[in-house]
């Protein structure tokens, strides 16, 4: 019985101290809690008394002296001028010429089809000629004869005629599918140097689109082509304006020839030209100066007195080192490392304001 007491007691005793330590922790939390918010106001009035960051017309200025800018690692640089020209980028297609030999061989052969068939009609005609004189001098010669010989005659013309008709027809084809310029290279009297390098596929024939904005390029223009799968790029001459359009290409259409060491029919490849006068002065953005925020570039400027801008930037020509402005002045100077942190301060700023509205 007192063994019973006594386990009681202890039960007692122990829930008691349980109790009392419960009740400790939790005015230990209770009073801890006003000294943890008086001392985190502290902190913030201290931040808010060093606010780096001011709004003017809805454009924000981060301030920082040169001491925080060493400590914080930020440091700046001025713009570099360039002189910028700019470049189209497209894509093109080595296409086959099968089609075009056996054009010309069908063309050569329907020529020297006529050519018989002038000859053949040349000596019949001759023939009736000499025919219906007898035939007139008192019938030394049979009308049958002269008839027989003028059937011939007029079997010529007619061959004659349809094989001209064919040529007229098999070139106008020609024309029609590659263009009058490519087909007089290939179908002239005299083939051209530039086909005869087709033909012995030392080059290949390059039909690459261009935009619609471009300018028609001239003899003796080129592009740098470059296969897809390939980094070394490839010069090809201008030939002429094609007639069919680039079915996974927009714009205009034009034939190029290129050597053939490393190129195939039917591969794709990827074209770049400089655009024709359009040549600008502007400066290079670095691109560590920029920071994307919104799906827009950004870079900091500093401004007189250690102030710092957030502006946009075009990201539309990239340059080795950066990207290519015509909007920005040659004495800017861009924040090229840091940039991160002062948009970061900038919005922190920002944020705050929020709340306290």
């Amino acid at each position: 019985m007192n063994k019973v007491m006594i386990n009681k007691k202890s039960a007692i005793i122990i829930g008691l101290q349980a109790l009392l330590i419960v009740v400790l922790f939790w005015m230990l939390v209770f009073y801890g809690k006003d000294e943890y918010e008086t001392f985190r106001t502290e902190q913030e009035e201290e931040i808010e008394s060093l606010d780096r960051v001011t709004e003017n017309e809805g454009v924000s200025t981060v301030v920082l002296s040169p001491a925080v800018q060493k400590n914080s690692g930020i440091s700046t640089a001025k713009v570099t001028p360039m002189s910028y020209q700019k470049e189209i980028k497209s894509f093109g297609t080595v296409v086959p010429i099968d089609a075009l030999i056996e054009a010309k061989t069908q063309l050569l052969n329907l020529k020297a089809a006529l050519a018989s068939a002038q000859a053949n009609s040349q000596q019949h005609r001759t023939q009736y000629n000499r025919l219906k004189t007898l035939n007139a001098d008192d019938k030394n010669v049979s009308d049958l004869a002269v008839q027989q010989a003028q059937a011939l005659v007029t079997n010529d013309n007619a061959l004659i005629n349809s094989r001209a008709l064919e040529i007229s027809n098999l070139e106008s084809s020609i024309n029609l599918k590659w263009g009058k310029s490519l087909a007089a290279l290939a179908l002239g009297n005299q083939t051209k140097p530039v086909f005869n390098q087709l033909l012995a596929r030392k080059s290949v024939l390059i039909q690459a689109s261009l935009p619609f904005s471009a300018a028609d390029p001239k003899p003796g223009d080129f592009i740098a082509i470059t296969p897809l799968n390939g980094n070394s790029p490839i010069k090809a001459t201008y030939i002429s304006a094609a007639t069919q359009a680039d079915s996974n290409g927009a714009g205009k259409t034009f034939y190029y020839s290129a050597p053939a060491e490393n190129l195939r029919i039917g591969m794709r490849v990827a074209v770049e030209m400089n655009a024709k006068n359009t040549q600008s002065n502007g400066v290079v953005i670095p691109s560590s100066a920029v920071v994307w925020y919104a799906g827009t570039p950004w870079a900091y400027f500093k401004e007189v007195d250690n102030q710092f801008i957030r502006k946009p930037i075009s990201a539309e020509a990239e340059v080795d080192t950066g990207w290519f402005n015509s909007t920005f002045d040659a004495d800017s100077v861009v924040v090229v490392k840091g940039a991160q942190l002062l948009l970061s301060e900038e919005f922190k700023y920002l944020i705050k304001n929020e709340n306290d509205d």
